[in-house]
């Protein structure tokens, strides 16, 4: 693994376990300590996504698991995972899940084990894209 690819992975590693905090392109770049440019163009380059949106997806990814997982009220789920209002969320979830977040948790409420963390993350994400 060369050095880039070991920074991206251990970029991803502090998003997931920062996620449930704003992150915007600004704070994980300097986080990277490259500029904004900079980090995007290397994310892309060796993950094949754009960082805005892998951030994005993880969030999503992270709130599914809490429908999921637990009870805790739609607009709460929104607010935690930093989504600027429930609405947005929805919209935002929808098009990532094509179900809104309350007909998700219905239809899929308890049916993985309680699952946390970077791997269980990684579980949920949409195969609709091939790695880089």
């Amino acid at each position: 693994m060369d050095i880039q690819a070991a920074c991206m992975h251990q970029l991803m590693l502090w998003i997931e376990d920062n996620i449930e905090q704003r992150l915007t392109l600004e704070t994980v770049a300097r986080r990277a300590g490259y500029s904004q440019w900079h980090l995007q163009r290397m994310f892309r380059h060796h993950t094949g996504i754009a960082l805005g949106s892998y951030i994005r997806e993880r969030k999503l990814t992270a709130s599914a698991i809490a429908l999921m997982n637990g009870h805790m009220p739609l607009m709460e789920i929104a607010i935690k995972y930093g989504f600027e209002s429930q609405q947005t969320w929805c919209r935002t979830f929808r098009r990532m899940y094509d179900l809104p977040p309350g007909a998700f948790r219905r239809k899929y409420h308890h049916s993985l084990p309680a699952i946390d963390g970077p791997t269980s993350l990684l579980m949920l994400q949409p195969q609709t894209r091939q790695a880089a």
